[in-house]
């Protein structure tokens, strides 16, 4: 008896484990869903294995029905679409307050999954305050970015993530007396507004100080070249990438983007007209397979 019951275990222990290994090699496998009525049209996210807790707290939230009746309150036309905030609340406020009452989610990164075109992702609390990146448990966004992106943008993308990091160790190496001439040829061309050449003045000092932002162990942001070939694809916005978890994308209904995206705001990024979310509803695999294949 004790024989057998060995093996059952060792048995169920080598089960779990093989589907550890597999939810490992594919974050981006999907069991479970969400099924989104909106005053604009109906979408179904699918839900990323790779993102466990995202994904069980975003399916309590649409089974216990927290969305239902809840606006768009943010509409910022290629890039992202804001949901979860309740009427008369401001978003940062509530950023602040879950995060204190520790109502947030650990950030869940992988890097094959990146924030592309019809990705889902939560919001968080940004800088120095929450240095973990923990993830707010209400408020979520799905991600636009536009369908067309080239390489020159992405590039400027990485450009963009990694401008503060350079900033920082070039005011250093320009503030030393040997490299004045740098400097001094920066400022001149700054003042004459050539910005071609001065663009190629502070690569050419980019170039100079990278070896010692590596020798201090400080990670540069860069894009895989198979997330690079996505991106192309796919569309998105890569500086959201490694900065809020993405943990699902539109599976139905990718066409709610572009209805999205037509919609007016005001100066502050509001819909002009009201946009909201009717209800939400969980679906399994066996179950969305019915009713959407």
């Amino acid at each position: 008896m004790k024989k057998i019951l060995r093996i059952l275990f060792l048995g169920l222990c080598c089960t779990g484990l093989l589907m550890s290994c597999s939810t490992m090699h594919n974050p981006l496998k999907i069991k479970n869903y969400a099924e989104i009525e909106t005053s604009e049209g109906c979408f179904v996210i699918g839900l990323y294995e790779g993102t466990p807790k995202h994904r069980d707290n975003f399916m309590e939230k649409c089974s216990s029905h927290f969305y239902d009746e809840t606006p768009m309150y943010k509409a910022v036309h290629k890039s992202d679409y804001s949901f979860g905030l309740h009427q008369e609340y401001d978003e940062n406020s509530v950023l602040q307050t879950d995060y204190i009452n520790e109502t947030t989610l650990p950030s869940e990164f992988n890097g094959k999954i990146i924030p592309k075109r019809g990705t889902i992702a939560m919001k968080r609390l940004e800088g120095s305050q929450n240095p973990d990146k923990k993830s707010d448990a209400n408020l979520f966004f799905v991600i636009d970015g536009g369908k067309n992106l080239n390489i020159h943008e992405i590039k400027a993308s990485v450009a963009l993530k990694n401008r503060d990091t350079y900033k920082l160790y070039i005011d250093e190496f320009l503030s030393h007396p040997e490299n004045k001439v740098y400097k001094d040829s920066l400022d001149a061309l700054h003042d004459m507004k050539t910005m071609k050449q001065y663009n190629e003045v502070y690569a050419r000092i980019m170039k100079i100080v990278k070896p010692q932002i590596e020798k201090d162990g400080v990670e540069l942001f860069s894009i895989s070249g198979k997330n690079n070939d996505k991106y192309l694809e796919n569309g998105g916005v890569p500086m959201f990438e490694g900065v809020y978890t993405v943990f699902g994308e539109i599976v139905v209904g990718m066409d709610i983007l572009d209805k999205f995206s037509k919609i007016e705001t005001d100066l502050d990024r509001h819909p002009i007209k009201d946009v909201s979310i009717n209800s939400t509803a969980v679906l399994k695999k066996k179950d969305f397979k019915k009713k959407y294949k």
